[in-house]
């Protein structure tokens, strides 16, 4: 989500100075906060690099209430995330927005809660299911393929939200989002205006306010609806998705307690809105920078027809089509859908040396991070051989980490990164991507990262 501070620069990520890094003087008055959300909100990244810069990785935020401390250093988001993750829980400020809309899921819980939902839901992301969601991920993007022709004009972004929508709600809900998919991506857009942009005080009367308060009460409508048909009917044949795991879970390690109506809505939000939507920008994302880096274009359909031969990629390919995955992979690291991490301290703890008063709230720029020239050198550049394997064993730890790291990493990774290599692999087995205007396509920041205008492509068959 974003935050009106992040790093970038390239200091030593283990001083031996003060206790406390260097940052930007306090700011004085109310002419001077309108000056710096200004600044912040007509260039976050800009903004943030320049910090970065100017203080090193890692930099201390004065503010009124809560000390904010920012940081770009794998190292430092190591001890964050990692080897200190017990100094720090979620409740940032940036997640208690987010909680409006997502509950207490597994992306804004903490402690027994999160731990006793993460040991419920972890057995859908079994590796020993992936084979399954694999069919489903081909058949759905077979049928998007089915409404594709040669030398017509598509909106890329909506395509993507729409295929992923599907795909999540076949997979883990069993369930056809086909006619859901105009309200989820209403809402969300609504959603991420809102809550993604600067904050605004309680006290502040604010229309969006509203529409956040609608587009919630939207997607409840759809999730609880979906609950109450699975209570009614019972459990599906065959083998049990997600809802039908949450609906009979008893917490065996725990007080063999179920989970409440509001508890499944919680997860089934979390994974219905993030499964897709972060999936879908990255896919947006790759074929962006495919239509504007030809040789790489070539090197993946090179990889495509010599392993594929025209027919559609199974489970079993994944292995075999290694580019592909580099491809997304590279694209996840110019432009992660989840571009920061963010904790708060609940105890006193160091990063890099600093101390981190207990309250204070700690942001990890990954952005910044995956676009260091220290680990990434010419960092704009688009260049999925950074991501072969031996090269990929030779970065710093944590320097690449767009599902985040640790014992919170995102749960549903492998699935999220098997769906992008076999949608990837499925359409550009059959066609070129064109951008209908030229030029780069410049980055909006809110929840998440996306495209700021409308991706128009048109389709060049490969495959007549």
């Amino acid at each position: 989500m974003m935050t009106p501070e992040s790093p970038r620069a390239a200091a030593s990520a283990s001083p031996t100075r003060s206790e406390q890094p260097p940052g930007p003087p306090p700011r004085k008055g109310l002419l001077e906060d309108a000056l710096f959300y200004a600044r912040f909100a007509t260039d976050p990244i800009g903004f943030v690099r320049k910090r970065f810069e100017t203080y090193g990785d890692i930099y201390r935020v004065p503010t009124k209430d809560v000390p904010l401390y920012v940081t770009r250093h794998p190292d430092h988001a190591h001890e964050v995330l990692v080897s200190r993750a017990a100094h720090y829980d979620k409740q940032h400020s940036a997640f208690k927005q987010l909680s409006t809309v997502l509950g207490s899921g597994l992306l804004t819980s903490d402690g027994d809660h999160w731990a006793r939902h993460r040991r419920m839901m972890h057995p859908v992301f079994a590796r020993s299911r992936l084979a399954g969601y694999a069919d489903v991920m081909v058949g759905e993007t077979s049928t998007e393929l089915a409404s594709w022709k040669h030398d017509t004009y598509r909106d890329l972004g909506r395509d993507m939200t729409e295929l992923t929508l599907r795909i999540v709600s076949t997979t883990l809900f069993s369930h056809d989002a086909s006619g859901d998919a105009t309200r989820t991506r209403t809402a969300m857009a609504s959603i991420h205006d809102v809550l993604g942009g600067a904050p605004i005080p309680e006290w502040v009367p604010w229309p969006g306010r509203k529409r956040v308060a609608e587009s919630i009460a939207l997607l409840d409508d759809l999730i609880f609806s979906m609950i109450a048909k699975r209570r009614e009917r019972g459990p599906r044949g065959g083998a049990a998705d997600l809802l039908d795991l949450l609906l009979a879970a008893k917490d065996t390690d725990g007080d063999g307690a179920g989970l409440s109506d509001r508890e499944i809505r919680d997860e089934l939000l979390t994974l219905f809105l993030a499964g897709h939507e972060t999936t879908a920008h990255a896919l947006t994302w790759t074929f962006i920078l495919l239509a504007q880096n030809p040789d790489a274009e070539r090197a993946l359909h090179e990889e495509l027809d010599r392993v594929l031969d025209g027919r559609a990629p199974t489970f079993d390919d994944a292995e075999r089509l290694p580019y592909t995955l580099q491809v997304i992979k590279e694209s996840m690291r110019l432009y992660p859908p989840a571009y920061t991490l963010a904790r708060r301290a609940i105890a006193d703890t160091q990063v890099g040396g600093y101390d981190i008063p207990k309250g204070s709230e700690v942001v990890v720029w990954l952005y910044m991070t995956h676009h260091d020239a220290r680990w990434y050198p010419e960092p704009w550049r688009f260049r999925p051989q950074r991501f072969e394997k031996e090269a990929e064993a030779r970065l710093p730890k944590l320097a690449y980490l767009p599902f985040g790291a640790g014992g919170r990493a995102c749960i549903g990774r492998a699935f999220a990164l098997l769906e992008a290599q076999l949608v990837l692999a499925t359409l550009a087995q059959r066609y070129r991507l064109h951008l209908a205007r030229s030029g780069r396509v410049e980055p909006k920041l809110r929840i998440t990262m996306f495209p700021k205008r409308r991706v128009v492509v048109r389709l060049e068959a490969r495959r007549l």
